[in-house]
C-alpha cells in the first residue's frame, strides 16, 4: 500500500533522531555488499569445518575482519535453523538470532490478527522474525535503533515480502497504524537463581511500554515467558503463553482487537492446541486433590506458565496430587499435546537407602528425575542413588497429598 507507506514515513520522520554511530567496520555492511554476499554463498556452500574453511587458500586472501564476518555468519545461521527453516538464506546478528521468533510462532501469530487491518508497524523488529509471515496484503514496517539490525531486517523480509525499514527511537514514534508488534529487548535481573527463572526487564521498559500499548490499542507485545508484569498492562489484555514441544518460549500480551481482555492462554506448537480460560475463574479451578491413580500427567511447559493446570485437569477429568503444584493424575489414559503421560508402577517413601535399594534391584543405569512442590536437587540425589546398569526408570520427587513423596512412572510412548 504506497499511501499507507508515504502516510509512516511523514509521520514517522520526527522520531528518527537516533544519533549516527561512529564510522565502524559493520560485519552486516560488509556481508550485504555485493563481494560479501558472493562471499557468504561460497562460505555456506563449503561443508568443512572451520578451521579447515579458513584455512583454504582463497579464504588466506581476505582480512581477518571479513573471514570473521563469514564465519560467524555462517555459524549464526546454522544455530537459527532450530528456529527457522530458511535461516540459511537470512542475515543475522547474535542478539537478533536469540530473541528472533520462531517460524511455527510467527506463522501462528500471523494467524491471529483481526481482519481489515492494512497497516502494521514491528516496533523493535530485530531481526524480522515477527514480520516474515505477515499477510501480504498487510503494509508492514520494521522499526529499529540498530543499523545492523535493520540491514538484516531488509535482506530478511525481502526473502517473503514487502517491508519498509526505519532506523528510530520506538518510544518517540508517534504515528498511525492498525496495529503493532513490539519485541522489547530482555535484560536479566536476577542471573544466579538456581531455577533459572530469570525475572526480566524489557528495553523499553514497563512505563514505555504501556505508553505504547496506550498510544497503538491494537498491540501484541512479545515477553520472556517469566516476565512479571505490571498489573496496568496485564489487565487490559489478554495472556497467552506459546510453547513449541514442551519448551514455553514466549508470552504475548494483547491488547485492543488484538486479544480479549482478561483471558488467559496456552498455546502448544507444532500442532497449535489451545486451552484458555478467564483470569477470574483461574483461582476456582484448583482444588480437586486425591490420591494417585494409575496414571501420572505432567502438563508442558506453557499450561504451568499459564497456571491453566486446574483448567485442564477439569477439562479431562484428572485431579491434582497436591494443593497448587502443577503435577496431575487419573485413572484414564488422555492422549493430548498438553500432557505428558506416564504410567504409575509405584510410589515410595523420600528415603535414601529405600530408593538407592530400589535402583540397585532394578539394575537402572539411566535415571531421570523430575521434581515438583519439593527443595531437591537432582544431581545431588543422581549421585547419591549411585545408578548403574542397562535399565532406565523415572523418578518425580514431588509432594502427595501434603507429604514428600517419590514416584516411579514409566513413559507411555505408545
Amino acid at each position: 500500500d504506497t499511501a499507507a507507506a508515504l502516510n509512516f514515513l511523514i509521520l514517522a520522520t520526527s522520531a528518527i533522531s537516533v544519533p549516527m554511530p561512529m564510522i565502524i567496520p559493520s560485519k552486516l555492511a560488509f556481508l550485504t555488499s555485493s563481494q560479501g554476499a558472493e562471499l557468504l554463498h561460497n562460505v555456506m556452500q563449503d561443508e568443512r569445518d572451520d578451521l579447515a574453511l579458513s584455512s583454504s587458500p582463497w579464504m588466506k586472501t581476505l582480512s581477518v575482519f571479513q573471514r570473521t564476518a563469514l564465519l560467524e555468519q555462517r555459524a549464526l545461521r546454522f544455530k537459527a535453523l532450530r528456529k527457522h527453516s530458511r535461516a540459511r538464506e537470512m542475515l543475522l546478528t547474535p542478539l537478533g538470532m536469540q530473541q528472533m521468533t520462531s517460524e511455527p510462532l510467527a506463522r501462528y501469530k500471523a494467524g491471529r490478527l483481526p481482519e481489515g487491518l492494512r497497516t502494521v508497524a514491528d516496533l523493535c523488529c530485530g531481526v524480522g522474525g515477527d514480520s516474515l509471515h505477515l499477510p501480504q496484503q498487510i503494509a508492514v514496517f520494521g522499526v529499529d535503533r540498530d543499523v545492523d539490525a535493520l540491514r538484516a531486517y531488509r535482506h530478511n523480509t525481502a526473502l517473503f515480502r514487502k517491508a519498509v525499514a526505519i532506523q528510530a527511537d520506538v518510544t518517540r514514534l508517534q504515528t498511525k497504524v492498525d496495529g503493532i508488534f513490539i519485541d522489547p529487548a530482555r535484560r536479566a535481573l536476577v542471573s544466579l537463581a538456581k531455577d533459572r527463572d530469570f525475572d526480566t526487564e524489557p528495553e523499553p521498559g514497563w512505563d514505555a511500554l504501556q505508553d505504547i500499548v496506550e498510544h497503538y490499542g491494537n498491540c501484541a507485545v512479545k515477553l520472556g515467558p517469566g516476565a512479571k508484569i505490571p498489573d496496568a498492562l496485564s489487565e487490559v489484555g489478554e495472556m497467552e503463553y506459546l510453547g513449541d514441544e514442551d519448551e514455553c518460549l514466549e508470552l504475548t500480551v494483547r491488547t485492543g482487537s488484538f486479544g480479549r481482555q482478561g483471558w488467559v492462554r496456552a498455546v502448544e506448537m507444532p500442532a497449535a492446541v489451545a486451552i484458555e480460560a478467564q483470569a477470574c475463574d483461574l483461582p476456582d479451578s484448583f482444588g480437586r486433590v486425591e490420591d494417585l491413580g494409575e496414571w501420572f500427567y505432567e502438563p508442558v511447559k506453557c499450561v504451568v506458565r499459564a497456571h491453566l493446570f486446574g483448567v485442564l485437569a477439569q477439562q479431562t477429568g484428572l485431579w491434582q496430587l497436591d494443593g497448587r503444584i502443577a503435577y496431575l493424575s487419573g485413572n484414564k489414559r488422555i492422549v493430548s499435546p498438553l500432557l505428558k503421560r506416564y504410567r504409575v508402577l509405584k510410589a515410595l517413601t523420600l528415603d535414601e537407602r529405600a530408593l538407592r535399594n530400589e535402583i540397585l534391584s532394578g539394575e537402572i543405569g539411566i535415571l531421570e528425575i523430575k521434581k515438583r512442590g519439593l527443595d531437591i536437587d537432582p544431581e545431588t540425589w543422581r549421585k547419591k542413588l549411585k545408578p548403574k546398569g542397562s535399565n532406565s526408570a523415572t523418578l518425580v520427587f514431588t509432594r502427595l497429598l501434603g507429604k514428600a513423596a517419590v514416584l516411579r512412572v514409566e513413559p507411555d510412548r505408545v
